[in-house]
């Protein structure tokens, strides 16, 4: 590709596929992330009302598009019937494969309403989990799912048992090693401002991958890194080879 930089280290991951050089879970920003040198994401995946997946963090769409809908009460259609150039940003979980392609890295947000019932939850899991098994089948590596949700991880885990799962949570649940074995956890993914890095040693015990959100300092991105922790999420493109984690880091997933 034209005027790519050098490569940034799989375990510092574009948060929302790049949302510092692009709208937010966009392919345009995928490529512009990629042309910084990033070669592992993360987006967000929703569910429209028809079942079609497409990236989007919100459950409403006004901080994005400008409308107080709620965008899983849409149809396919009527999304792409927003004005403007909505449909730019709300790009199919189809398409996601193609922009990140191999060997690109890619965690895959299960985003579920709120306020919906667990048994939804668990379906729109199943639903996201069994698209992307079916869209990187045959590629290296698979995409690893993600959600707050239990619901949606417990879907996740019945529909694709063959794709990697980890917890996202704000701080260290007490109650993490008992959700971790029933879901088959590969990883707990924390928000760094609330997590004390001596969490890493019990979870790698475990057996569990750690990787925070969202660091944009390049010092605490470079001292996650080198204190073990398997990826940060980041909106920053990394400035060259201070931000290079140390040898003794994990590598991403």
């Amino acid at each position: 590709m034209a005027h790519m930089m050098a490569p940034i280290p799989p375990d510092i991951i574009a948060h929302r596929l790049g949302a510092s050089l692009g709208p937010e879970n966009s392919l345009s920003a995928c490529r512009a992330a990629l042309r910084a040198g990033f070669r592992s994401f993360e987006c967000d995946v929703k569910l429209s009302a028809d079942g079609r997946a497409f990236l989007l963090h919100d459950d409403a769409l006004l901080r994005t598009h400008g409308s107080s809908l709620r965008a899983s009460a849409l149809t396919w259609r009527a999304l792409r019937a927003l004005p403007g150039e909505a449909l730019a940003s709300l790009p199919e979980l189809r398409e996601t494969l193609g922009a990140c392609p191999e060997p690109c890295w890619v965690n895959l947000e299960i985003k579920v309403d709120d306020d919906a019932p667990a048994p939804l939850q668990e379906a729109w899991g199943a639903a996201v989990a069994g698209l992307a098994a079916e869209l990187w089948a045959g590629c290296a590596p698979v995409p690893l799912l993600s959600s707050f949700s239990i619901a949606a991880l417990q879907g996740a885990l019945r529909a694709a048992p063959g794709l990697p799962r980890a917890w996202l949570c704000t701080r260290l649940p007490r109650h993490w090693r008992g959700v971790a074995q029933a879901l088959g956890l590969r990883a707990l993914h924390l928000a760094a401002r609330d997590t004390d890095p001596a969490v890493i040693a019990p979870l790698r015990a475990a057996g569990l991958e750690l990787r925070v959100y969202t660091v944009d300092d390049p010092v605490q991105l470079r001292r996650w890194l080198d204190l073990g922790a398997a990826g940060v999420f980041t909106d920053r493109v990394p400035d060259g080879p201070d931000t290079a984690p140390a040898a003794a880091a994990v590598p991403a997933a």
